[in-house]
This record gives structure tokens, C-alpha cells and sequence, in this order.
């Protein structure tokens, strides 16, 4: 048993969330108070009915989530929305959000965990988003046909887009988690030729053929399930809590 000031106030430090913009919706922190005390933890990269229910079936008593559970933004208490928040309270469910302090964050985020996991080596911060560097860039040593190779065994997705050559050595490419086709802009003008990220756009790929850049999408879930994970992994290690991730992939 743990307390949960104390988990949120080691999250709320870890992530610097007091100290990262984000988007309204994102409420970073401590979304749902429970009773101030957790025996188990689940993470899920989205706030979903039926993550919340399967949390509770497996006997957590705080949720930790990418995607937090107002994501839908400010809403009326009612119908499935209600019920949402119902569940948690009724269920002496506590959740935790965090979204790019987690995308970003050099140890536990998903980006680190996706760098890592490609083998990438010299890693920088990389790819601006609103003045916060939220990717990174590292060298790959292969060519960028076992990149794609290497992305689709990490995330277990399969990987769409455009290879520009597959012969040809990767070298340093850019990498952002989620949904960030749009900076391909400042991906094609810091002279990237490789660019991984999530989620599949139509009109982005088409512009990376123009560019000559190999774009690879791995789906926006498949590549955000590595930062709550780590975050799981912290806090059994720091509080002796069992852990178990929900999953609940989109196919997106």
C-alpha cells in the first residue's frame, strides 16, 4: 500500500508538469482523487469506459493514462460521460494523466522508449512543438529498409508511408510519437531524410515523396504505450506496487 500524494507528487516532479504547456484538454496531474491510498496500479495510453472498467475487474485502484479522461474537453454530466466519471468514484478510482511531459521526457517518455528500443544512439531533443522540443533525433546504424523493419517489430504494428530508397544508410533520423505527420515541414528543412512518427496522413506522405524524406507511421497508439509503462515500472520500483498495463489498441 502506498499513499497517492506521494506517487502524484514523484510523477508531478519526474514529468515536470507544472512546467510543460499543453493543450486544455490534456490536464495534466492528478485527475480523479480516490481515497489517498493505492495497493495496485494499471496503466492505459487511453482514458476509455472500458480501460476505466477493466482497471477496477483487475483490482487497481489508480489509473495512469497518456490520454487523460477529459480528453473529450468540458462536457455536461450526463449520459456516457457521467457515467465515465461515476465509475471512477464509485470504484475508489483515482487516475493520472500526463500527455507531452510524458511524450518528451528524456527517461520514461515514449519517444525515449521507442529511440531505445530502435538502438538509436546520439540522441537530441528534436521536433518543436509550440516551443517545446517533444521528439528526438538519433543515429541509426542500418538502412532505412531494417529501420522500417526494426520500427514494425518494436511497435507490433505494421508500418505505412513512403521509403524514399531502402538501400540507403539511415543515418540520423528524426522521430516524434503520436499524431505528428504536420512537422514534416520542420523535418525536410533541419535536411532529416527519415522520419518516424505515428499516426497515418494522407496528404503528409504525399509531401514526403515531394521532399524525398522516408516517412514511416506505425499508428498513434502502437507508438504511445511505452511512456505509461515505464511510469509502471518507476513505481513498482519505488513503492512496491503491482502494475498491469490494460491494452486497447485503435488500430490508428
Amino acid at each position: 500500500m502506498a499513499v497517492l500524494n506521494d506517487i502524484v507528487s514523484l510523477l508531478d516532479t519526474t514529468l515536470r508538469i507544472a512546467d510543460i504547456r499543453d493543450a486544455s484538454v490534456a490536464l495534466n496531474g492528478l485527475q480523479v482523487e480516490n481515497n489517498g491510498q493505492v495497493s495496485k496500479v494499471a496503466m492505459a495510453v487511453d482514458g476509455t469506459q472500458q480501460t476505466i472498467e477493466e482497471a477496477i475487474a483487475a483490482g487497481a485502484d489508480l489509473l495512469l493514462l497518456h490520454h487523460g479522461i477529459y480528453w473529450c474537453g468540458l462536457r455536461p454530466m450526463t449520459g456516457w460521460w457521467k457515467k465515465k466519471i461515476c465509475t471512477c468514484l464509485e470504484h475508489n478510482l483515482a487516475v493520472y494523466a500526463a500527455h507531452l511531459p510524458l511524450d518528451l521526457h528524456p527517461e520514461f517518455g515514449n519517444n525515449a522508449g521507442l529511440a531505445k528500443g530502435l538502438g538509436l544512439t546520439d540522441l537530441q531533443p528534436e521536433v518543436d512543438y509550440h516551443g517545446t522540443m517533444i521528439g528526438l533525433s538519433g543515429v541509426f546504424r542500418g538502412t532505412v529498409g531494417e529501420l522500417r523493419d526494426c520500427y514494425a517489430a518494436l511497435t507490433g504494428s505494421e508500418v505505412t508511408g513512403h521509403i524514399a530508397n531502402a538501400s540507403a544508410p539511415a543515418g540520423r533520423i528524426a522521430l516524434c510519437s503520436g499524431s505528428a505527420g504536420d512537422e514534416i515541414y520542420q523535418v525536410q528543412a533541419k535536411g532529416y531524410t527519415c522520419y518516424l512518427t505515428g499516426e497515418e496522413n494522407h496528404w503528409v506522405c504525399n509531401a514526403a515523396k515531394d521532399m524525398g524524406i522516408s516517412i514511416m507511421f506505425a499508428g498513434h497508439y502502437a507508438t504511445e504505450t511505452f511512456g505509461v509503462k515505464s511510469l509502471g515500472a518507476l513505481l513498482e520500483r519505488e513503492f512496491s506496487l503491482p502494475t498491469v498495463f490494460i491494452d486497447h489498441p485503435t488500430g490508428m
